[in-house]
């Protein structure tokens, strides 16, 4: 039977009615919902990665539709019967044209007109409070609570760049889950999902029983495939791929992971992203997918703003992973939880939790972190960007360091003045104009797909820029409002070339002068290294 593909619904009832393929999770699912395990649980995961369907998968156990899950784990574990469940979608219930209050009261109301309930609170989170009662009264059983995307409210705020509407949001929030705290005898399960972890003070602070699953080493697969699943599932899209490669099964199986494996939240456990893999072999064809998840468009700005791209083995603490606070947001901790940095490794000492190690998730994440900001430096679109990224990656590969340099001085000319304007001396210490022009050089040079290093160690210092091809190495060294000639004399002064010596390629000294007052690159130069 040929292979059928979810690339849109996330309703598990509708891909099993369809035949849509569905990678069993129902043993993790099963330690979450039998009788004996815990009853509240709240998880933080990327977007498209499987939590709405996780969502959907509760919900038809707790209808207790058995018949959907025949030939899944799940299916002869439990008493299945059927509970009264209260199903909200933050990003649904249309709070951005009726404002989160008054959206929440109108969806409660609906729940309740369909159960035959009247309502006689008037205010949201009481509510809230009424519904879950009379239904637990209703029908002789406890209540089943299930909140998708919780933080949509508040994430909304910030792309709008209205952080008051952002708090706003997260205190309306707040007020609504305040009232769960002593309703236990009438909820058999909660469970609450979202992207981002805000601090418990800030929403959670009265869900003191909230079981975190985030970090949760016994459910760093719930969502998202493990390699094992992508093999077992999918071997006819895999083989569609290895066939259009022209290539081993062994080499296309790596070229997969690299592009798309490499979410942990643990450290130890790898999975896939659904979407980008769904995409994969619904096409058979490798692209970058991520974008289609919509990156936040705070998330640019904060991380333009703040010039720091040294993503690459961050050591994090998993306090770094378990908040947000809207009065004091960490670029490092929202990259975290939005999936473009991932755990890599967990490093102990005498048994308690010392660090991670934190890089980017994997080439697919990486290639849209960088045309992501890049675009945002050169004000073009994402996918603009990456076709100048490709152009300087050809002229390299062809050695034409002249077409390289004249390549980079029309993006730098396409930069709009405002954008250098805040970069300028002014007596407020916003940025030294350096660390722009290095920043963007940055982003070309990791979009290129070659060999490329920045802030290169050495004995004697620190090399701004390094990329290599088949033949050369190209030493770059960067200075403002200086000559070039200045440039190439550290690179020889501080002999960066002696590490690439014994590569048998030609060695290449390159300085660049960058001019605020030009608002690009000045003068340039290139020499070949000749050793003595």
């Amino acid at each position: 039977m040929p292979e059928h593909y979810s690339l849109s619904s996330q309703t598990f009832s509708l891909l099993i009615n369809e035949q849509r393929i569905y990678v069993d999770k129902t043993d993790l699912i099963y330690e979450l919902v039998h009788e004996k395990s815990g009853r509240t649980y709240f998880l933080s995961r990327p977007r498209r990665f499987g939590k709405s369907l996780l969502i959907t998968t509760l919900k038809s156990i707790f209808e207790g539709e058995q018949a959907l899950f025949k030939g899944l784990f799940i299916y002869d574990k439990i008493t299945w019967k059927r509970f009264p469940i209260i199903h909200l979608s933050m990003a649904d219930i249309g709070f951005v044209n009726l404002g989160l209050e008054y959206a929440l009261q109108h969806r409660l109301e609906n729940k309740a007109k369909e159960e035959g309930i009247m309502l006689t609170e008037t205010v949201y989170n009481l509510q809230f409070r009424e519904l879950i009662i009379a239904l637990h009264k209703k029908y002789g059983e406890q209540v089943v609570i299930l909140i998708d995307e919780y933080d949509k409210p508040i994430t909304h705020g910030l792309e709008a760049a209205n952080s008051d509407l952002a708090i706003e949001n997260r205190d309306i929030m707040k007020n609504f889950y305040s009232v769960l705290k002593d309703l236990d005898v009438h909820i058999r399960f909660l469970f609450i999902t979202g992207i981002s972890k805000f601090t418990k003070v800030s929403i959670f602070s009265e869900l003191n029983h909230l079981t975190d699953l985030t970090l949760d080493n016994r459910f760093a697969t719930l969502c998202g495939y493990t390699q094992a699943e992508i093999e077992h599932y999918f071997p006819e899209g895999i083989q569609k791929l290895i066939e259009k490669e022209g290539k081993s099964r062994e080499v296309v199986l790596s070229k997969i992971k690299n592009w798309y494996d490499g979410f942990s939240w643990n450290g130890v456990d790898f999975v896939y992203n659904p979407f980008s893999f769904m995409q994969l072999v619904a096409s058979s064809q490798f692209s970058n997918y991520w974008f289609e998840t919509g990156t936040p468009t705070f998330l640019v700005k904060m991380l333009r703003d703040d010039i720091d791209f040294d993503l690459e083995n961050l050591k994090v603490r998993e306090s770094n992973f378990n908040t947000f606070d809207l009065r004091n947001l960490d670029s490092k901790t929202i990259l975290l939880q939005t999936g473009y940095l991932s755990l890599k490794e967990r490093h102990e000492t005498d048994g308690d939790l010392d660090y991670f190690l934190a890089s980017f998730s994997n080439k697919e994440v990486r290639e849209s972190f960088n045309e992501m900001l890049l675009a945002s430096y050169i004000a073009k679109h994402p996918s603009d960007a990456g076709i100048s990224a490709y152009e300087v990656r050809a002229a390299f590969l062809q050695n034409d360091i002249e077409q390289v340099m004249k390549i980079m001085e029309s993006l730098f000319a396409g930069i709009p003045a405002q954008l250098f304007s805040r970069m300028q001396p002014n007596g407020k210490k916003v940025g030294n104009g350096e660390n722009f022009y290095h920043a963007i050089i940055y982003l070309i040079f990791n979009l290129l797909g070659v060999k490329m290093q920045a802030e290169v160690a050495v004995r004697e210092g620190r090399i701004d820029a390094v990329v290599e091809t088949a033949t050369n190495v190209y030493i770059f060294e960067f200075k403002k409002n200086q000559s070039p000639d200045i440039a190439i004399q550290q690179i020889k002064d501080r002999k960066y070339a002696q590490k690439y010596s014994v590569s048998n390629k030609t060695i290449n000294l390159v300085g660049v002068s960058f001019s605020l007052r030009k608002r690009g690159i000045d003068k340039w130069k290139c020499e070949i290294f000749v050793s003595i």
